[in-house]
């Protein structure tokens, strides 16, 4: 069995071509036509934001109220779990990851499966995403790059690696993720590249009198700090994110056409997903993820089955998150998953043969400490921390997704029934989904979320 993982960083569906995002040039010409053979998920969400937290909800299989990490640092350098081994190779079977699981399978009999991963994330303090792979590259920048700020590896670095890897094992089962940190800020494309995004559309919000109100904020990326004064700076940002996502496409376009070129295309399972997405001022930060706000929270999925498994493509419109993939693959894999995995297999979904959830649950614990009920017509988000936006930021809010999908009006006033009946389904969740352990986006309140703290030591200049 075959599988190709691609986590494109900072990635919005709604600027997908697959997703309905219609302009010329488009912005992921090649993710579309993967689209044609897939299953593209309507409503996917990832169960943890931002970038560290969503991962480990997606290795671990585990939401991050019980694996522990819901915010970036220190605190998110271990994950939950038992404090005895009952082998040598680490935590008891109920408790491994992914990478875990697929290189357990081999060492105990179970076949081959040569695990590689190509990721610039372990810069992040996070040694249980890197354990027990076969492979794991870390793409450098290049040189003319190298006073970047953060870790900015480009695209064509992860694919030449990515390609290196299939031509080496692609006449063997394998499973591959191939992280792109395009479309991720800073913007790093040429003029040129921005400029035939020129006419990026605009979206409804956020609108003018928005964007004003914005320029008095003084907090992380709002709009006066971004050099957005109008919605023309506002397309300005956005052409420069759609020239990333051309690019990012342009080299997982790459990668399909090596499995292609290599005849296991056919065969392999192919997952494109984001780790979180990105807000462009519908809430007053711009070119970030901070919230549980669609934006940041709503990710795409598009799943192409290998063939024979009797998956019809197309689109569902069921919820489903990140932590449904671990379970996914392990049972495309024909594997047991450990059982301390929170998540669903989402096979029967494949085979459109499943009945959709009810509600989902999601968390934000970088910016704000955030939790969020997602029903069919509702999401109803509960605030712990609010951040740097202390006095913006209510504690509960109540969002008609159905009528309002920009999340613009809070009607929680007019319908507390619905925000009283969903903040109890909260809490019946994280009780349930904590288990042992303590709540830990609670926790990451409590001691105030990472980036709001950093800012306030710097701002201070502590």
């Amino acid at each position: 069995m075959n599988f190709v993982y691609i986590d494109i960083d900072s990635l919005r569906p709604d600027h997908i071509g697959a997703y309905g995002y219609e302009r010329d040039p488009p912005t992921t010409p090649n993710i579309n036509e993967l689209a044609e053979d897939a299953v593209r998920f309507e409503r996917a969400y990832t169960a943890n934001s931002p970038c560290m937290p969503s991962r480990a909800s997606l290795l671990s299989g585990r939401y991050g109220i019980n694996n522990g990490v819901t915010t970036h640092g220190s605190s998110a350098q271990v994950m939950n779990g038992p404090q005895w081994r009952d082998d040598e190779y680490g935590f008891s079977r109920g408790c491994w990851t992914l990478p875990e699981l697929l290189f357990q399978n081999e060492v105990r009999g179970g076949g081959g499966m040569r695990t590689c991963a190509v990721s610039s994330f372990p810069r992040h303090p996070a040694p249980w995403f890197y354990h027990l792979w076969h492979e794991f590259y870390q793409p450098q920048e290049p040189d003319a790059a190298q006073l970047e700020y953060f870790q900015t590896p480009r695209a064509e670095m992860v694919a030449d690696i990515a390609t290196d890897f299939l031509d080496e094992n692609a006449d063997g089962d394998f499973f591959l993720y191939a992280q792109f940190w395009d479309p991720h800020a800073p913007c790093k494309r040429s003029d040129d590249e921005i400029d035939e995004f020129e006419d990026t559309p605009l979206p409804p919000y956020p609108t003018e009198e928005m964007i004003d109100e914005h320029t008095e904020w003084d907090a992380w990326h709002s709009a006066d700090r971004m050099g957005i004064g109008d919605r023309e700076d506002l397309r300005d940002t956005l052409a420069s994110y759609d020239a990333e996502v051309r690019y990012a496409d342009r080299h997982i376009g790459r990668l399909l056409d090596a499995l292609r070129q290599h005849g296991v295309y056919d065969d392999t399972t192919v997952v494109v997903t984001a780790d979180h997405g990105e807000e462009f001022g519908e809430h007053g930060v711009y070119r970030d993820h901070w919230s549980t706000h669609e934006g940041t929270q709503r990710v795409p999925l598009i799943v192409k089955p290998p063939a024979g498994i009797g998956a019809e493509t197309g689109s569902r419109e069921g919820l489903v998150t990140n932590v449904d993939l671990p379970p996914t693959i392990a049972d495309l894999a024909g594997l047991e998953p450990p059982s301390a995995w929170q998540g669903d297999s989402l096979l029967p979904v494949l085979s459109n043969d499943a009945e959709p959830r009810d509600g989902i649950v999601v968390d934000h614990g970088l910016f704000t400490a955030q939790r969020a009920v997602v029903t069919e017509g509702w999401k109803f988000v509960r605030t712990y921390h609010p951040g740097m936006w202390d006095g913006v930021v209510p504690e509960r809010q109540l969002f008609d997704i159905q009528h309002d999908p920009w999340e613009q009006e809070d009607v929680s006033g007019e319908y507390p029934d619905v925000a009283e009946d969903l903040e109890e389904r909260m809490a019946v969740w994280a009780e349930r989904h904590a288990g042992e352990y303590e709540d830990s986006l609670r926790r990451t309140a409590r001691l105030v979320p990472q980036a709001t703290r950093n800012n306030i030591e710097h701002f201070e200049g502590v």
